[in-house]
């Protein structure tokens, strides 16, 4: 099930529109900045109780190549193994500081996403095509991912793989189709190959929208939690591959530095960058740079919010 991503056809609608921008670099070092102050609170609970939390995807290759963010990155991903995640999401979340709200599947605040969100209500950042629905849940994030364990069975995982991704898909449509944007259906009028997906998805999420956008997110998150002990785990909710990895690559974690200070890496961080990037030490050309598009970011929200979105 190989479908064209909506997030890079959206990316290519972006740059020819007016109606956002991309993140200035004066925007993206404040932004840098203040996650890193929402990393010290996630980790300094985790520490605390024990928990195992480690950096993820272009957040180990910053620390790794660069000592910290991706020069021209601005967000921050963090692993958790399964067990310890549902203990933050729904046991600590509230040891954060009050401004910061942790989101998640079957989490007692609701979802904001297929996986854990750090969001801090203080602050707003909207995305391009997303609307500003004054809901608190659009602030500055921390995305936080469950490492799920996983049999080493080819077609088991490839059978799972195919339900999976195709609940991720029917849900994530869903939620595009009751969001009602008007700047996201005008930003995917920008081609054919935009228009097809946009109306594609639009007509998946009318057909199952009889089922919400935050319960096809808690189906998915029940289908693929597995905190059994097979000896392997894989980014389930995160990484539609499905591929089983040795638990030696992440467990247990090692320190690397981000930024001057320590932080948690997984056991192997090399195996892990190459895995995910392959030639990770290669400096992409600008071209290649993926870089966000934005409506609006603030890092202080004046405004009420409404608790009802």
């Amino acid at each position: 099930m190989n479908f064209i991503r909506t997030k890079d056809l959206l990316q290519e609608a972006c740059y020819a529109s007016d109606d956002v921008h991309q993140m200035t670099d004066e925007e993206r070092t404040r932004l840098q900045h203040h996650l890193l102050g929402m990393y010290n609170e996630i980790e300094a609970v985790c520490v605390k109780h024990n928990l195992t939390v480690m950096l993820a995807y272009g957040s180990v290759l910053g620390a790794v190549r660069h000592g910290g963010f991706i020069p021209w990155d601005d967000d921050l991903d963090l692993f958790m193994p399964r067990q310890d995640y549902e203990l933050l999401i729904n046991e600590y979340a509230d040891e954060l500081p009050s401004h910061l709200r942790v989101y998640a599947p079957n989490s007692k605040n609701g979802t904001f996403g297929r996986f854990a969100k750090v969001i801090d209500i203080n602050t707003k950042f909207i995305p391009a095509g997303v609307r500003d629905n004054g809901s608190p849940k659009q602030g500055i994030f921390v995305d936080i991912f469950p490492l799920d364990s996983i049999k080493n069975r080819p077609l088991h995982n490839k059978m799972s793989r195919f339900v999976g991704m195709a609940m991720m898909y029917i849900g994530e449509s869903v939620g595009r189709y009751k969001a009602h944007s008007k700047l996201f259906r005008q930003l995917m009028m920008h081609s054919t190959t935009t228009k097809i997906n946009y109306w594609f998805r639009q007509t998946i999420g009318f057909l199952f929208s009889f089922i919400g956008y935050q319960k096809w997110m808690n189906l998915v998150d029940s289908f693929c939690a597995n905190d059994n002990q097979t000896g392997y785990v894989s980014d389930l909710m995160g990484d539609y591959t499905w591929n089983p990895i040795p638990v030696v690559e992440f467990f247990p974690p090692t320190i690397g530095k981000f930024e001057g200070r320590n932080v948690f890496l997984p056991h192997q961080p090399i195996k892990h960058l190459e895995r995910y990037y392959g030639n990770w030490q290669r400096i992409p050309p600008e071209e290649e740079r993926w870089l966000h598009f934005i409506r609006e970011i603030r890092f202080e929200n004046k405004k009420p919010l409404n608790e009802d979105c």
